[in-house]
C-alpha cells in the first residue's frame, strides 16, 4: 500500500477512536475518592467551590445538570469542557477524570430531595414572582430577566423546597462568591454590587439597578466585600404566599417554564 494510504489510514483511525474508554465511572474505592477530592480541590474548587455549591463555574451539587448527566456525558465535560464558556478541559489522564468524577457525584448526593410542587398555587407564585416580589430584576428564566443574581431557569431541578424557602427567608445565609455584596468608595460617592472583575488597575462591578459601573484604582478610596447578599429576605411574604411562590420555583424546570 502507498505510503500516503497508511498515513490516510492512520489519521482516519484516531479520528474515529472514543475519546475515553467504558461509559461508567471504573472506580468506586475510598481510595480513588480520596484521590479525586485532592484532583478536585487542585483544579476545580477555584471556580465550583470546594463542596460544589459556589464560585464563578457551574454549581455542582445539583440533581441534573445542564449539559449531561451520565458517566460517559460528565467524563466528556471535564475533559473536554463546554464550548461558549469558561469551562476548559482538563489536561489529565483518563483515571484521574473518573476520580474527580466520583467527587462530583458526591456533591449531587447532598443537593437535597425534589422540589416539590404542593402546597401552594403555582400560577398565583407566577403573579407574586413577576409583580410583588420584584424577582425578575435580578434574576433571569430562560432569555428574560435581570443579570444580578442566579439564573433560576432550572432552579426546580437543583434545589429542595427546604432550600429554596431558606433562601427567600434568608438570603444571606449562603451566597456564592460571584454574588456577594461589594462596596466601592470614591470621590463621587459610594456603590453597591456584585462584583464583575477587578486587577491592579480597575475595578468593575453590577449595581442593583443591573448598570455596570467602572472605577480606576487611583480614583478609588477604598472597595470593601462585606459579603452577604443584596437580596432582600421575603418575610413580608405570609405562609399561602410562601407557598404559592415556592410551589412557582419548583415548576423551573427549563426555559418553557418563563412561557
Amino acid at each position: 500500500m502507498h505510503r500516503c494510504a497508511w498515513i490516510y489510514l492512520f489519521v482516519f483511525a484516531c479520528a474515529v477512536l472514543p475519546a475515553q474508554h467504558g461509559e461508567e465511572n471504573p472506580f468506586d474505592s475510598h481510595e480513588a475518592l480520596t484521590e479525586g477530592r485532592l484532583l478536585y480541590r487542585t483544579n476545580c474548587g477555584v471556580c465550583h467551590g470546594m463542596e460544589g455549591r459556589s464560585g464563578r463555574g457551574a454549581r455542582l451539587a445539583v440533581r441534573e445538570h445542564r449539559h449531561g448527566n451520565s458517566d460517559a456525558e460528565l467524563f466528556r465535560i471535564i475533559q473536554n469542557g463546554i464550548s461558549g464558556t469558561e469551562m476548559p478541559g482538563l489536561w489529565l489522564d483518563e483515571d484521574s477524570i473518573w476520580k474527580i468524577l466520583l467527587v462530583v457525584r458526591t456533591f449531587e448526593q447532598n443537593a437535597g430531595d425534589a422540589c416539590e410542587l404542593q402546597p401552594g398555587d403555582a400560577e398565583a407564585g407566577r403573579a407574586l414572582y413577576f409583580g410583588r416580589g420584584g424577582c425578575r430584576g435580578c434574576h433571569t428564566i430562560g432569555a428574560e430577566g435581570g443579570k444580578l443574581g442566579p439564573d433560576l431557569t432550572y432552579i426546580g431541578l437543583n434545589y429542595s423546597r427546604d432550600q429554596l424557602r431558606i433562601a427567600l427567608r434568608d438570603p444571606a445565609r449562603d451566597v456564592a462568591i460571584r454574588y456577594r455584596t461589594v462596596r466601592v468608595v470614591s470621590a463621587d460617592g459610594r456603590a453597591e454590587g456584585v462584583l464583575l472583575n477587578e486587577d491592579a488597575y480597575s475595578v468593575h462591578m453590577m449595581d442593583p439597578a443591573g448598570r455596570l459601573r467602572s472605577f480606576l484604582r487611583h480614583e478609588v478610596e477604598s472597595v470593601r466585600k462585606p459579603g452577604g447578599s443584596l437580596m432582600p429576605a421575603y418575610g413580608n411574604f405570609n405562609s399561602v404566599e410562601m407557598d404559592d411562590i415556592l410551589a412557582f420555583m419548583c415548576t423551573l424546570r427549563g426555559p418553557e417554564a418563563a412561557q
